[in-house]
């Protein structure tokens, strides 16, 4: 589950911000335990590097941390804490993967030139599996880096985590109708996109995973003896995103979007080493009064 489900209990955010600030360190580790993760994983589709994305995450736990005593109530706290996250997450500065991958152009060049001559049996199809699904999860993730900032943080939230455009344009500060807008555009760019390039898509495209995944087998890029690259994560996106939203969502849509719906929720430990060195800082022990 995400805070954006429906069966998200905001009550109890509002009622950890009143034990945090009233000095009670258990209530400020659980507050920060029931959302590091989704931040990570918004972090991780926009940026696309796992080390990047904790960066990101910790910059932002810090904001929520040390900004938790100006929060009024007069938004939701979701609503207050994701509008701090989508600001930061637009504004910071470019990170390493997305000065590698500048535009739809440049990927779509490479996709056609690199290994796609190589060839897999169904027998090694079947072997390689898992890697060849981490290939193409790298593959979709750097599609997403093509879009802008904006582009992206729209898709991230609209089509990747299904936020209703009600709630995800109140985290833009935009009207709904212009995040629809803006969500309409992105998805045609990278559905475009798709159909051009992605054998997934369109079986007349050249690129086959299997493909590139044997020739960054062949140069070693992939390791399967330490069984690099292989994934290890136990849920998808789709199955922490809740009820489908019906406002966004078609059958037309299903299978450009389920690339993306099906890559890993992915664990990470960030928000409890940051909690764990916060919470012993002095100055933020001296702000909350912690105990």
């Amino acid at each position: 589950m995400h805070p954006f489900t429906e069966k998200y209990d905001e009550s109890q955010d509002i009622i950890l911000v009143q034990q945090a600030c009233q000095g009670s360190r258990q209530a400020m580790e659980k507050l920060v335990s029931r959302h590091q993760r989704f931040i990570y994983n918004v972090a991780l589709k926009l940026v696309k590097n796992a080390d990047d994305a904790a960066d990101l995450t910790q910059e932002v736990l810090i904001k929520m941390i040390t900004k938790l005593s100006l929060f009024n109530g007069k938004s939701s706290f979701r609503t207050w804490l994701y509008r701090m996250v989508v600001n930061h997450f637009i504004s910071c500065k470019r990170k390493r993967e997305e000065k590698e991958v500048i535009s739809f152009n440049q990927l779509g060049v490479y996709i056609d030139e690199v290994h796609a001559d190589e060839d897999m049996s169904v027998e090694e199809q079947e072997q390689y599996r898992d890697y060849i699904i981490d290939v193409r999860n790298n593959c979709i993730s750097g599609m997403l880096l093509c879009l802008d900032r904006q582009q992206r943080i729209v898709f991230i939230l609209g089509g990747i985590f299904n936020l209703k455009s009600s709630v995800a344009s109140s985290l833009l500060d935009i009207t709904p109708e212009n995040f629809r807008k803006q969500l309409s555009r992105a998805k045609a760019d990278l559905f475009q996109f798709m159909d051009h390039k992605c054998g997934l898509i369109n079986p007349e495209n050249p690129c086959r995973c299997f493909k590139k995944t044997k020739g960054f087998m062949n140069e070693g890029k992939i390791d399967v003896k330490t069984q690099t690259f292989k994934p290890d994560y136990h849920q998808s996106i789709l199955s922490v995103s809740g009820a489908k939203n019906k406002e966004l969502d078609s059958l037309m849509e299903y299978r450009y979007l389920h690339f993306f719906t099906s890559q890993a929720y992915a664990d990470t430990k960030v928000g409890d080493q940051l909690t764990e060195a916060l919470l012993l800082d002095p100055k933020i022990k001296q702000l909350f009064h912690l105990n």
